[in-house]
């Protein structure tokens, strides 16, 4: 694909403005992937807006390394900035690196320098710290400005090693290469330690409040997943603490952005696109969402929030979601049984899901999409089961309301294995054995294929495996990445193939954690 091709519109300057440092922002995916992560925006813009670099962008397409903005090799460039979202991007990141031959110019120079942030990185470095020479650990925005005023200073010279002591003193950075590791006693787990003064712990960086610069694109492109959408960060941090949820543990306190800030990014970015998109972790818990939901309609956009919370789902949100031209709306319930949901913080009733539907329902929302979960915390068959009945409501009450407005919806439903997350309460968990999450998701697929205008997805149990190995593992991990297919293995193949997976799978109820030391 041309970068013509990509029809973008530029919010920040565009890159190649000529400065002396050459930059690669460096997404482990797609174009089409990345380009769609407010996340990796982020990134970019700040290197953009910053005069002094030239900045480049690189994607993974097609087993291959792709710069839409001009380059060939990653060891081009002074420095190489991954920003990853998803942990199984982590093997696309390593075949980046062999990609770009990077160790071969590392050799003689110590270029690139290889520098990488993100929820992924945050929740668990150590997978790929080997990789990295610096890992951002939190919010990036606190960290940029000192990250970026020492490698303007250091301006890509020999002196690789004084620009590391210097990224070594600032906050929240973490130097891979100045930590070893020590089994743990359990034996599960290669362990970081600190060497020649290095800090024992490394405190999570926090952006105090969105105001002060909120997280918006540096580009719109139609050819990514929100084409349609000029992306706003809304809220960052959530305070419901869901025991599987990875935002939830590292993204922070609740921040909202303010009403004032929102309408000068809602006006700027109604010039670019017709629809705002809410991103955050907490949409539904934004004191102003109705008003800044309302003046969207009412500039004769339309609003799309990344999520929304089951119970906060009232008569005005959905008929706001109605008026910006929505025919489908997500929400999960995540289990079928109460007591089952409650155990992992989604503490609402089934009567509470059957209203949030009626809801939707009477706002003239046909269609509907449910997110479920298999393999929680004291799960049983009878859980599967519960998840079919409540499909099976809920598609009574969606038929009932079609029939008097004469057209019936549809009902969508996605069940995945639940991956346990580092540093939330679940990371002590052993993921579900295979047999049990195939025939939990057998039961559902059997329970719903036969009903009319339901239609089911069901994840990929290889992928989850996948998932919780590079959320879950050490450096040991990490040196094996090179033998994992994205697409992952079934778990016979990937136990034989690492064997130190099924330690950290199924293992870790009493072992020391690599990444404790972040944890804060």
């Amino acid at each position: 694909m041309s970068a013509r091709a990509l029809d973008e519109a530029w919010v920040s300057p565009p890159p190649g403005r000529g400065g002396t440092l050459r930059v690669a922002v460096a997404y482990p995916n797609s174009y089409w992937v990345g380009m769609s992560n407010l996340g990796y925006q982020a990134v970019l813009r700040a290197f953009l807006e910053r005069p002094g670099f030239d900045v480049r962008r690189v994607f993974w397409e097609k087993q291959g390394l792709w710069f839409p903005d001009g380059g060939r090799s990653l060891s081009e460039f002074h420095v190489v900035v991954f920003s990853v979202s998803y942990q199984p991007d982590l093997v696309h990141l390593h075949r980046m690196l062999e990609a770009g031959r990077t160790a071969e110019g590392r050799a003689a120079s110590g270029m690139p320098v290889i520098a990488g942030g993100g929820v992924a990185l945050t929740l668990n470095p150590e997978v790929v710290s080997p990789l990295l020479d610096l890992i951002v650990i939190g919010d990036s925005e606190p960290c940029l400005p000192g990250i970026m005023d020492a490698l303007l200073s250091w301006g890509g010279s020999d002196a690789v090693e004084g620009l590391l002591d210097h990224l070594g003193t600032l906050p929240s950075c973490y130097l891979p290469a100045r930590y070893g590791v020590e089994a743990d006693p359990a034996g599960i787990y290669q362990i970081p330690f600190p060497k020649g003064g290095a800090p024992g712990a490394i405190r999570r960086a926090v952006l105090s409040q969105l105001d002060d610069n909120p997280a918006r694109p540096a580009a719109v492109s139609r050819r990514t997943e929100f084409a349609s959408l000029y992306l706003l960060e809304v809220s960052r941090g959530c305070g419901e603490g869901c025991a599987f949820c990875a935002a939830s543990a590292v993204c922070g306190p609740v921040r909202f952005l303010g009403y004032r800030k929102f309408e000068e990014e809602m006006e700027r970015g109604l010039r670019y696109r017709k629809r705002i998109g809410f991103v955050g972790t907490a949409v539904s818990y934004h004191p102003k969402l109705l008003e800044m939901a309302g003046r969207v309609v009412g500039e004769g956009g339309g609003f799309s929030p990344s999520s929304i919370r089951l119970e906060r789902l009232g008569e005005p949100l959905a008929e706001l979601l109605a008026a910006s031209g929505h025919r489908t709306v997500s929400v999960a319930p995540e289990a079928g049984r109460e007591e089952l949901r409650a155990s992992v913080g989604k503490p609402f009733s089934d009567g509470e899901v059957l209203r949030a539907i009626e809801v939707l329902q009477g706002a003239g929302i046909p269609n509907i999409k449910l997110y479920f979960m298999v393999g929680l915390p004291r799960e049983t068959d009878a859980d599967a089961a519960a998840i079919v009945h409540m499909v099976r409501e809920i598609r009574e009450r969606v038929i009932g309301a079609g029939r008097v407005k004469g057209k019936v919806g549809t009902v969508t439903v996605s069940v995945n294995p639940l991956v346990p997350k580092p540093q939330t309460p679940l990371e002590r968990m052993p993921m579900a054995g295979e047999d049990v999450l195939n025939r939990r998701l057998a039961i559902v697929r059997e329970g719903l294929g036969p009903i009319g205008g339901v239609s089911v997805q069901t994840g990929s149990i290889r992928a989850a495996y996948l998932d919780a190995l590079l959320s879950l593992g050490d450096r040991g991990t990490g040196s094996s990445l090179e033998r994992l297919p994205a697409k992952g293995l079934s778990l016979k193949r990937l136990v034989k193939t690492i064997p130190a997976a099924e330690g950290v799978l199924f293992g870790r109820e009493k072992s020391e954690l690599p990444w404790k030391m972040f944890s804060r």
